[in-house]
């Protein structure tokens, strides 16, 4: 609105003109000005879920995936240090309203600061925020239970003075991470006597589900067990999904994978481990040397649909 005050002075000049002075007078006005400079809306741009690339999760622990996005006012950069911001990270078959009313690992992570930014100049500041993503996030590829969904990104930047822009990522797919940790240090038959065999008495190994798919084991001797120059042989030691007295129904083991019938792992919901048991026996063979027998047993996960 534009406020007209008017302000009226009289002057009088004399002016010489042939045969004489002329008396002039001069009417002159005075205008204030005025403009209310409104608040401009904020614009989100940019939006990217790291880097425009697939998620590849990491087993048995978190991944940091980067949001970024770029904030940009017009009426500059105070009105965006002083913002807010919430940014939220989710699998697409989840609405980003349910998202941000309650963060779920598996699906949906939210955060309302971001975690790294550049310093605004010219209304415009660039901005990162890292997720920590746990392992058992749901994948979206194309073997994943949701291969017709993706990860999406949703960037809501508020003013001090609450006026608000957002903006979404394009989305990117989440891998499917297949693994698995033994959280048993080793398997230790203890003092046998050459034909002799551990009987009733198995050893334990407890394996657990480090990634976001179902999951079953495939084991083998990567190498067997050998005291300097003697050896026992591979198929001595036998394996089950249950205890046995040896050999009972255990499987004897090779020097390839074979997998283990009966075995299964689901997916994780949460960081409570999803753990199985593999029970162990071995046979001394007649005639064995004394000496203290070391090898290594190989476990690998296989996806399982």
């Amino acid at each position: 609105m534009r406020n007209l005050y008017f302000s009226v002075a009289i002057i009088t000049v004399a002016s010489l003109v042939a045969g004489g002075f002329v008396a002039q007078t001069i009417f002159a006005a005075n205008l204030s000005s005025q403009v209310v400079v409104a608040t401009s809306i904020p614009t989100v741009s940019g939006v990217a879920i790291n880097n425009g690339t697939p998620i590849t999760l990491t087993a048995a622990t978190t991944t940091a995936i980067s949001v970024n996005a770029t904030i940009t006012d017009a009426n500059g950069c105070g009105e965006i240090t002083g913002g807010t911001s919430t940014i939220v990270l989710y699998r697409s078959g989840i609405p980003s309203s349910t998202c941000m009313a309650g963060a779920n690992p598996l699906d949906c992570y939210v955060a309302t600061v971001f975690t790294a930014s550049s310093t605004c100049a010219g209304g415009t500041q660039t901005a990162t925020t890292t997720f920590a993503v746990q392992y058992f996030a749901q994948a979206t590829d194309a073997s994943s239970s949701f291969s017709a969904q993706n990860w999406l990104a949703t960037v809501i930047f508020k003013t001090a003075d609450n006026t608000t822009g957002t903006a979404d990522a394009g989305g990117v797919e989440l891998n499917t991470l297949t693994a698995i940790s033994v959280t048993t240090s080793s398997i230790n038959y203890g003092a046998l006597t050459a034909n002799t065999n551990t009987g009733s008495t198995d050893q334990l190994t407890v394996v657990a589900n480090a990634g976001d798919s179902s999951s079953s084991l495939q084991l083998a001797a990567q190498s067997t067990l050998v005291s300097g120059v003697n050896s026992i042989a591979t198929s001595s030691q036998a394996f089950s999904t249950s205890t046995f007295t040896y050999p009972g129904t255990s499987t004897a083991l090779t020097g390839s994978n074979v997998a283990v019938s009966g075995f299964l792992l689901t997916s994780p919901t949460s960081s409570t481990n999803v753990t199985s048991t593999i029970y162990w026996g071995l046979l001394v063979p007649n005639s064995t040397p004394t000496g203290t027998y070391t090898g290594t047993n190989s476990f690998t996960a296989l996806w399982h649909a």
